[in-house]
């Protein structure tokens, strides 16, 4: 697997700190290996690698936020989703009944927004994953959501909506 991190890792803009490797072999002979999906969405996992003669190492990240430990409170009426969600609604309530009873940081993971800044200099956040997590945040009518900020370009915007992506922001 190492040729293909060497593929992976050096194309990646967004890595700026000392991260877990994006691919992890599989523990050796007499390991455990658990993953715990907290979600469904193929957005954010956690996966715990385990050795029985080890500690833990555990990962909640995203491929787009895997360098950046920050977590902002965004302003809903910011966040422009431009893509309709489909939603399964167990799920959202499930969502709401845990950011309620919410006793930690960790309980509900931050979405992913890509931050754009404009040619003028405005400010524009787009979020395309965590669907069921932004819904469940909109239903509680919460102003602001836990998120992680990804420096984006239009470039970026234009691989999730195509043609349909704006030209230019201001």
């Amino acid at each position: 697997m190492n040729f293909i991190r060497h593929f992976i890792l050096p194309s990646s803009r967004r890595l700026t700190a000392p991260t877990l490797p994006l691919l992890l072999r599989l523990p050796p002979n007499g390991s455990n290996l658990h993953l715990q999906f907290h979600t469904k969405e193929a957005t954010t996992t956690r996966a715990k690698f385990a050795n029985n003669n080890s500690n833990s190492t555990e990962m909640d990240t995203t491929i787009h936020s895997a360098g950046i430990s920050e977590v902002h409170n965004v302003p809903m009426s910011v966040i422009k989703r431009p893509i309709p969600s489909v939603l399964d609604e167990q799920k959202v309530q499930s969502l709401m009944d845990t950011i309620e009873a919410e006793t930690g940081e960790d309980d509900v993971p931050p979405v992913d927004i890509l931050w754009i800044t404009g040619s003028k200099g405005g400010n524009y956040y787009f979020s395309f994953g965590g669907c069921h997590r932004f819904e469940a945040y909109k239903r509680l009518n919460r102003t602001t959501i836990k998120a992680k900020l990804v420096r984006s370009t239009l470039g970026d915007l234009y691989h999730y909506m195509g043609s349909s992506a704006p030209t230019s922001l201001k």
